[in-house]
């Protein structure tokens, strides 16, 4: 039992909590008026005996906040809360926790197998050699500090965030008879349940204590709640996949039974057997009354009826009853009415508008709404008193949707020719799939180097003939000199010439790579050419199949017609600029620090918290840990307008010294977890052990060789990497001033709006969902947008006000024009689902002029579908 009081309690706590926001002033509240107003709906359908909900508010509105309050209220009351969210988000979702309880102690996502099995460990009781024992020992307290494992057990977590992928586990068939670890909890669960204790076998390190941390989370399940199971004849040789379905529930019960289940991301991985649809059907063990509570700000994307599908993630395994209690109604019966709406949505933009069609829609809408609102609570910008008071002064969008044609006019002779060739060629009959492939990679530019190289793919027929060689670039082309990738050059660098920071995302790695090169490359000749300081010795000579590396986008900037002058032509003289500046630096960065080592050590010696991890870092790998300490701070006040040659960005004194890393260590700890207080045996307190270790991972990034005013996020990025540049990238007055993010990667979950209003769009997307996700990185409450427009300077100087700018590139004629007039066809799909937005902006330009149309787009906007918490 969990000692659970019950959901009028949890009801109560939310009230009280915003009651609580409510009285105090905005700067201060913990919720906003309309988090405030989701609260209280919770609440209310809580009392009236529902069960599941769906948080639908758009992108940047604070979904996460209202959950957190949530959690805090049921673990208050008792209850236990798993949050099921993607295990990227864990530090965020960390922070929100801490809003309304500062001293929680949330785990990181448990992601894997294998650290479900480490919760079970204990030291000094694997039978291991003293050496081996205290190695292991010393592991598993590590990863407890790090809370990556439970300190007492899995079962006694109030709290416990599971990744969207932990359900993907493999359990491999053995190897010359042996039984792998994976497999080791299902026979020991079966040998406790049939009375006998299962004997741990004798094997090597890894097996022996796996063997025991397998036992003992058998007994965890054992002493859960009876398991209903069919026992396999041979653990050893079931399938993987009837393995994995087998020990999904019995890690449930091992994990404890939960009352409340969030789900973050809830329109992820729709399918059946998907990793999310395992762990919410299969593996959360849910008390007898639960409640769940999804979250997500496109619960439809590309159709209408994958409401149905997200509706049903929150509903649970059970169909649910039609009488109000448990989930409420029947999902069956929401079908029509989403059928309906949508169909009539569409005719609303393809026909005129008159008395009949406007009729139906409004009775579609309300069989819609009426259908969908016991489910869904949402709040979107419409409900912004701020952005719709921008929209009523301003008479436009708050967002500046732009599409940025690549003409062939600005293409150049050569590009075009490749570009017409290859549309052409994609036509022909004749032609083999890869040959048709063409031309995605001329317009794209992926695997545009391979096109250069190789030797035309000649047809039989002189068509053929033709096209094939017309369609390949000229040789002394390169992916760096691609029309859409200086497009997106131009866009980005206006923006960081005033001071913003600009977010890109694309789906193919070659184009991403080229264009993080080339724009640290220009950066480069710029400061070079300004005589500012540059954090490297030499340009990064490496590259890889997707990154042509930092050489050849250097050659490309220096073939640029606006390349700046005064500066060296070759890579060879730059190198050596590069190098002398360097080293001129560093010998007076050198000859400073010969006395400041000195004071650091005296300081350290007296119990300065910042100078001990000045001297850690400084005893670290000789002189590249102080090196590397400098670069980083160098790095942070090269882009300070109090501190711009290069003398000043190098002279350093030990009060500088001190209060640039201690401001450097304080933004890393806002952004990372809290810390313990702990002694340890070394003397140090586990608080400054993490504090060296924080700043050692954060200078990692800083290698001597490559700037980063612009950085790549793609899927090889290590998840500290990603919690870096994040920070980094949200802070004013810090590298990077441009992110570049691979879209799988950088598109839900991460807040980057904090210095940016500017968002690229390199590749376009079939999912307009997708794309909604990617601007709301930056469409958030106090973004830059928000923060720049109730500034009001650009007043002062009669200019426009400040705008959400998104830039959609595309090859103007050629495939790319179709793949953004399907996307924006789907677009507008989407926001008559998510928004009410049904009238073309066809229509709403003619109703300034036509009254009797006027009227008619006023019903349909009072009309449009509104799941606001009133």
């Amino acid at each position: 039992m969990t000692g659970f009081q019950g959901w009028e309690a949890v009801a109560d706590g939310l009230d009280a909590v915003a009651a609580q926001a409510e009285g105090l002033d905005v700067e201060h509240a913990q919720l906003d008026e309309g988090q405030c107003a989701s609260i209280r709906m919770i609440a209310q359908r809580m009392r009236g005996g529902r069960r599941a909900l769906l948080i639908a508010d758009e992108v940047g509105m604070g979904k996460t906040r209202i959950a957190a309050a949530l959690i805090s209220a049921v673990r208050s009351c008792g209850g236990r809360a798993a949050i099921v969210m993607p295990a990227g988000l864990g530090a965020q979702w960390q922070k929100e926790l801490a809003i309304f309880d500062p001293d929680h102690r949330t785990l990181m996502p448990l992601r894997s197998y294998e650290s479900f099995i480490r919760g079970f460990a204990r030291e000094g009781h694997d039978g291991l050699r003293q050496g081996w024992q205290e190695r292991r020992n010393a592991k598993l307290n590590d990863r407890r500090q790090q809370r990556e494992l439970p300190e007492s057990s899995w079962q006694d977590e109030k709290i416990l965030m599971i990744s969207h992928a932990f359900a993907r586990m493999t359990f491999p068939l053995p190897e010359n008879g042996n039984l792998p670890w994976r497999r080791e909890l299902m026979p020991a669960f079966e040998a406790l349940c049939k009375g006998r204790r299962r004997n741990m076998r004798e094997g090597g390190r890894g097996e022996r204590h796996a063997s025991h941390e397998a036992a003992r989370a058998a007994f965890a399940t054992l002493a859960a709640e009876p398991l209903p199971m069919e026992w396999a004849r041979d653990w050893r040789l079931m399938p993987s996949e009837d393995f994995r379905r087998a020990v999904l529930p019995v890690i449930g019960r091992a994990l404890g039974r939960f009352d409340l289940v969030v789900i973050d991301e809830a329109h992820k991985a729709r399918g059946e057997d998907s990793s999310l649809s395992r762990i919410l059907s299969a593996l959360i063990w849910e008390s007898a009354d639960p409640f769940r509570l999804g979250m997500t700000a496109t619960p439809v994307e590309l159709e209408a009826q994958q409401w149905l599908n997200t509706l049903q993630r929150i509903c649970g395994p059970a169909d649910p009853s039609a009488d109000g209690e448990g989930n409420g109604g029947d999902l069956r019966a929401i079908t029509d009415p989403i059928s309906k709406y949508a169909e009539i949505a569409k005719r609303l933009r393809a026909e005129p508008l008159d008395e009949a069609l406007v009729s139906a829609f409004e009775q579609a809408a309300k069989c819609f709404s009426s259908a969908l609102g016991p489910y869904i609570i949402r709040r979107d910008k419409r409900s912004d008193r701020e952005l719709k008071g921008f929209q009523e002064a301003h008479g436009c969008s708050y967002r500046d949707i732009r599409t940025v044609s690549v003409t062939t006019k600005v293409m150049g002779r050569d590009w075009m020719r490749a570009f017409c060739a290859a549309e052409a060629l994609s036509l022909l009959p004749e032609t083999d799939t890869a040959t048709k492939r063409r031309r995605l990679t001329v317009e794209k530019g992926h695997g545009l180097d391979r096109l250069i190289l190789e030797s035309a793919a000649l047809g039989s027929k002189a068509e053929l003939d033709f096209w094939s060689r017309n369609a390949r670039p000229p040789h002394d082309a390169s992916i760096f000199t691609h029309p859409a990738v200086l497009a997106a050059v131009r866009i980005i660098e206006a923006a960081t010439a005033e001071g913003r920071k600009a977010l890109v995302f694309g789906t193919l790695l070659q184009p991403l790579f080229a264009l993080t090169r080339l724009l640290d490359a220009r950066a480069m000749l710029r400061h070079l050419a300004e005589g500012k300081h540059w954090p490297a010795r030499e340009i990064d000579p490496s590259s890889t199949r997707h990154d042509l590396g930092a050489v050849e986008a250097v050659r490309a900037a220096l073939l640029s017609p606006d390349c700046p002058v005064g500066i060296p032509n070759t890579v060879e003289d730059i190198n050596r600029v590069l190098a002398a500046r360097y080293d001129s630096a560093r010998q007076k960065r050198d000859a400073s620090l010969r006395s400041v080592h000195g004071e650091i050590s005296a300081l350290a010696g007296d119990g300065d918290d910042t100078a001990l991890l000045i001297s850690q870092v400084w005893a670290a790998h000789e002189q590249d840990g102080i090196a590397r300490l400098l670069q980083a701070l160098e790095s942070r006040r090269s882009l300070r307008s109090d501190v711009q040659d290069v003398e000043a960005q190098t002279r350093w004194t030990t009060k500088c010294l001190i209060k640039d890393t201690y401001e450097l260590v304080k933004k890393l700890r806002e952004d990372s977890s809290d810390f313990s207080t702990k002694e340890t045996p070394d003397g140090l307190t586990a608080r400054q052990e993490s504090r060296l270790q924080l700043l050692q991972a954060h200078l990692g990034e800083f290698s001597g060789r490559g700037g980063s005013f612009a950085r790549l996020l793609y899927g090889e990025t290590r998840p500290q990497t990603r919690r870096f540049l994040q920070n980094a990238f949200n802070r004013p007055g810090s590298w990077p001033t441009v992110l570049v993010a691979q879209s799988m990667v950088g598109r839900e979950g991460l807040n980057l709006h904090e210095e940016c209003r500017t968002v690229v769009l390199l590749h376009a997307e079939w999912n307009p969902g997708v794309v909604e996700q990617q601007i709301g990185r930056v469409d958030r409450k106090n973004s830059r947008f928000l923060k720049d427009y109730r500034a009001g300077d650009w007043r002062s100087h009669g200019a426009s006000p400040p705008r959400i700018e998104v830039s959609c590139i595309q090859m103007d004629g050629g495939y790319d024009s179709l793949h953004w007039a399907q996307l924006l066809r789907r677009w507008d799909d989407l926001r008559a689902q998510l928004h009410g937005d049904v009238v073309s902006m066809r229509d709403r330009e003619r109703s300034r002029t036509d009254p009797e149309l006027e009227s008619l787009i006023r019903r349909l906007d009072l009309a449009a579908p509104d799941f606001y918490p009133r």
